[in-house]
């Protein structure tokens, strides 16, 4: 079952340049270079070296980048995971501001919201869709004729 689970990691990680030529250099599975990466700005973000910049970096820049590969792809199954991912980012993001102010003091604040992030995109957890499934879209279609009012639209649109 782990060498399932990391023969999985392998094959996702391989889309992403710096880890397959690092994969390559080093003769590692692209699943051990992957988690060595996380392990770093984990460990960084942990100790408080850079962390806002880590949760940045692995957040934002490398969902982004995995999101320029889906769309590049002919598959389609990659394009809603990072569609949904961005969408819960979105939310993520604008919540963070408020929480920020409450929790930027909170030992191990940015290694939890690290956590998060990866949870959300990880391929095996996927928590992205996970939230829009449960949280996201039931709230949105609940209220879905108030905001579309609200934007001056109509439901059919």
């Amino acid at each position: 079952a782990q060498s399932d689970y990391l023969d999985s990691l392998t094959k996702h990680f391989q889309t992403v340049p710096l880890v397959k030529q690092i994969s390559e250099k080093s003769g590692l599975p692209a699943s051990y270079v992957a988690i060595g990466f996380i392990g770093f700005a984990f460990m960084l973000v942990l100790f408080g070296i850079c962390s806002g910049l880590m949760v940045n970096v692995v957040g934002i820049l490398y969902p982004a980048y995995v999101s320029f590969k889906a769309i590049e792809s002919k598959e389609t199954d990659d394009d809603k995971q990072w569609l949904t991912y961005w969408v819960i980012f979105a939310g993520y993001s604008f919540l963070d501001h408020f929480i920020d102010i409450l929790f930027f003091w909170f030992p191990f604040y940015h290694t939890i919201k690290l956590i998060v992030l990866v949870w959300l995109f990880w391929p095996k957890s996927l928590g992205a869709i996970w939230v829009y499934n449960h949280i996201v879209s039931p709230f949105l279609k609940q209220h879905e004729g108030f905001i579309d009012a609200a934007l001056g639209g109509d439901k059919s649109s």
